[in-house]
């Protein structure tokens, strides 16, 4: 009985020494961190509850002890969940097979056509030129009206509510290419409670960047099951909707709830929850893994997940576009909570990708920062 104890301990010891060395065989290109000559890019993937949810007393005035805190970090480059506007004109000329792309952004896409028609432009060469015009810098109260028009030709409203927001109200006016359809629209998007206007867009115009950038992902979509297919999936399985909805007892015990915000004091517990390893965990195992788990949904279930890794990895190519340009920079990503530990375990096997915490920085206390 000895030996044979002994047999399966060392056959043990061999096949976890095998995998080992397997292990090391794999390519990972994240090792590369270890031999960057420049310091490694930093990103903060800030994850949020989307703030058009929240209840009707929410004020946007309680966000700044979170902005104070976000303009400290100094990013180089800011990047939304919002449809890029390439993105936007693409499913708009794929509507045949992607479908109505004014689902995804309506506003967006209406603003950009009549800009287009005003100006005489393409998307792709009013994007062009916005690129152009960001890049001199120092600009005319002129330039910033005209940088505005040109990014919402190029469906890219968030940029162009960076440049309202860094122009003062006096120079808010309908000239150089913006017509007083759009000082109107603009004028609304810089009051927007949404977190791509009153935290991205905000940001950026007080930090001095002449864009955000956007990350959000609806092309792969295509991969998306059936919708009667799902809704009958997930029917079929018990509790699975109250999964979906954190109706669960683990939920419940945190009031930390976008929809229940009633004062300036609930605003930092709530985002240090949505970002806290215990939300992600909680969160990915109720919307996602939950279905990898049931029988029922099947391969409803496999179908949907995989669109949304689909969408992850998605963002996560943006932001790695969007930070090629600054290395050794700092580039910070709002997005919806439940996307941010997919998004950050696909930054973490970039070669030179350093995630920031958004814990740390919350805890943290600038110099003129609030409580």
């Amino acid at each position: 009985m000895l030996h044979r104890l002994l047999v399966l301990v060392l056959l043990s010891l061999s096949v976890f020494e095998s995998a080992q060395a397997q292990e090391k065989e794999f390519f990972n290109p994240a090792v590369a961190k270890q031999q960057l000559a420049l310091p490694p890019t930093q990103v903060m993937v800030f994850g949020v509850w989307h703030l058009d949810a929240a209840s009707a007393n929410f004020q946007l005035a309680w966000l700044e002890p979170i902005l104070c805190r976000l303009r400290a970090y100094k990013p180089d480059v800011i990047l939304t969940e919002a449809l890029p506007g390439e993105q936007v004109m693409g499913l708009d000329a794929y509507a045949a097979y992607h479908g109505d792309a004014g689902k995804y952004a309506g506003p967006t896409l209406e603003m950009a056509k009549s800009a287009q028609a005003e100006m005489q432009l393409s998307a792709a060469q009013a994007l062009v030129k916005a690129d152009s015009l960001a890049r001199l810098g120092q600009l005319t109260p002129a330039q910033r009206r005209h940088l505005a028009a040109l990014f919402v030709a190029a469906a890219e409203p968030f940029s162009a509510t960076v440049q309202w927001m860094r122009l003062i109200p006096v120079d808010r006016i309908a000239q150089d290419g913006v017509s007083p359809s759009l000082v109107k629209r603009l004028n609304r998007f810089v009051g927007l409670r949404s977190e791509l206007s009153s935290m991205a867009a905000r940001v950026a115009a007080d930090v001095g960047l002449e864009r955000v950038y956007g990350a959000g992902d609806h092309a792969s979509d295509v991969a998306l099951p059936d919708d009667a297919a799902m809704k009958a999936a997930v029917e079929a399985e018990p509790g699975l909707k109250d999964l979906f909805n954190h109706n669960t007892t683990a939920f419940r015990a945190v009031p930390e709830d976008t929809m229940k915000l009633g004062s300036a004091s609930q605003v930092m517990p709530m985002f240090k929850w949505k970002n806290s390893s215990r939300f992600a965990a909680l969160d990915a195992d109720a919307q996602w893994f939950s279905m990898l788990r049931s029988d029922k949904m099947g391969r409803t279930g496999r179908q949907r997940v995989a669109a949304w890794e689909a969408q992850n990895l998605q963002m996560a190519v943006a932001i790695r576009e969007a930070t090629a340009p600054i290395a050794g920079g700092r580039a910070l990503l709002i997005v919806g909570a439940a996307h941010k530990p997919f998004i950050e375990a696909y930054l973490r096997t970039f070669t030179d990708i350093e995630l920031v915490s958004v814990p740390a920085l919350l805890d943290s206390k600038p110099v003129g920062c609030p409580d």
